[in-house]
């Protein structure tokens, strides 16, 4: 009959075995750093060392790190002299090394990582770099939907263009079975008619990245017939899919700012054509005005009644003609002017609230579905003279557009 422990009777055993077995006490250890974290405030260096398929986290004091001769870096080969030991608060065995080589070679890793960039790039996979839409109607977010990735863009989107719509293809951004899903969904968003595509997720380890750098998404991105930005990462991380993407963004939220154009802007440079249309007219009529003055006084020092009266009839065939353009250059620009302030007025979230439609968010997230609902959650509706708060009791699906 077995026996019932605690979680730290447990952790304290398995501790006691690994640090009887005198093999490992003291041992040197061939690996591929990977993980790597240089503490700057302590000193520490923090890693895994891995082998294929295998890893081991690792961490080096400073008192040892001060007397290395080179700086250790992700991807570095090396071997480690050490004892392993369990962590008792987390339950997981690692290296507390006391020395390092550095190995002959790179990494299998980071080889990996370069044999397949340089194959790519021989077979043109990073030359394709299409323009993207300046005012995209529609795009395609391919991630997982319960990151924090589309959380930052639809948050982005919703603040500098309210007036796209955003479409979530629901994929799997990590483990082995994520670069098959995150090469169909980049299929699957061919045929939903955006006009633009997002792809990728928020920081993490090297090995939580590593689905962006294998083939098959690479060339799942490079067949796509609609452009791409890959926003994969922190600014410091580089994977494949950032160089096969159409445009490669920094981070998530930086990927939302460069789809879409920020609406303060673009009624600021209505403005701004505005005014500039005034004082070209402006500059007009007062070039016509020094024009006629000019005639006028040729007129007045010649004086004969044959010149002046034929000067008098192109006078004011002139004036007639100039009256005209002018007439009709205003109508035209004020006619456009006038189109593209109604354009705007029209897609104004607040005249849709007056005219008896509401907005949902949920912790200022703003709610399109009801799949982001859950009974119970309290969300916000705003309507055209101010917003209330509500609680969730049923959920009811309905007509919807199916991606």
């Amino acid at each position: 009959m077995s026996i019932t422990v605690t979680v730290s009777q447990l952790v304290r055993r398995l501790s006691m075995l690994v640090s009887s077995d005198r093999e490992i006490r003291s041992i040197s250890v061939k690996g591929e750093i990977s993980n790597f974290t240089n503490h700057i405030k302590s000193g520490h260096l923090y890693f895994t060392l891995r082998d294929g398929d295998s890893g081991i986290k690792a961490v080096m004091f400073r008192n040892h790190a001060e007397k290395l001769t080179f700086a250790p870096e992700a991807g570095m080969n090396v071997v480690v002299t050490g004892s392993v030991q369990l962590y008792e608060r987390d339950g997981a065995c690692q290296i507390y090394v006391t020395s390092m080589q550095q190995d002959e070679g790179i990494g299998e890793g980071l080889l990996s990582f370069e044999q397949l960039k340089a194959k790519l790039d021989q077979e043109g996979l990073f030359q394709q770099k299409r323009p993207l839409p300046k005012t995209p109607a529609s795009i395609c977010v391919v991630t997982s939907e319960t990151g924090a990735a589309i959380k930052d863009i639809v948050n982005v989107l919703s603040r500098r263009y309210p007036f796209v719509k955003v479409f979530l293809i629901p994929v799997l951004v990590q483990g082995t079975d994520a670069p098959a899903s995150i090469a169909k969904g980049i299929e699957k968003a061919q045929s939903v008619g955006c006009d633009l595509i997002i792809f990728g997720r928020g920081g993490g380890s090297a090995e939580d990245l590593s689905a962006f750098n294998t083939e098959t998404v690479a060339r799942a991105v490079y067949a796509s017939k609609i452009p791409t930005i890959s926003a994969v990462g922190h600014e410091i991380d580089f994977t494949i899919s950032d160089f096969v993407a159409d445009m490669r963004a920094p981070t998530p939220s930086a990927a939302a700012e460069l789809a879409v154009p920020d609406i303060t802007e673009l009624k600021a440079g209505l403005a701004n054509l505005q005014k500039q249309l005034r004082e070209k007219v402006q500059s007009r009529l007062t070039e016509a005005k020094a024009s006629l003055d000019n005639l006028e006084k040729l007129l007045s020092y010649r004086k004969p009644s044959i010149l002046l009266e034929a000067q008098s009839r192109r006078l004011t065939d002139l004036c007639a003609s100039i009256q005209k353009d002018f007439s009709s250059i205003i109508s035209a620009k004020e006619s456009r002017l006038a189109a593209a302030v109604e354009l705007l007025d029209a897609f104004d979230p607040l005249k849709t609230l007056e005219r008896g439609y509401s907005m949902v968010t949920k912790d200022g997230a703003l709610i399109s579905s009801v799949k982001a609902l859950k009974k119970g959650e309290v969300i916000t509706v705003k309507l055209s003279d101010g917003s209330l708060e509500a609680v969730v009791e049923e959920i009811s699906e309905g007509a919807q557009n199916d991606i």
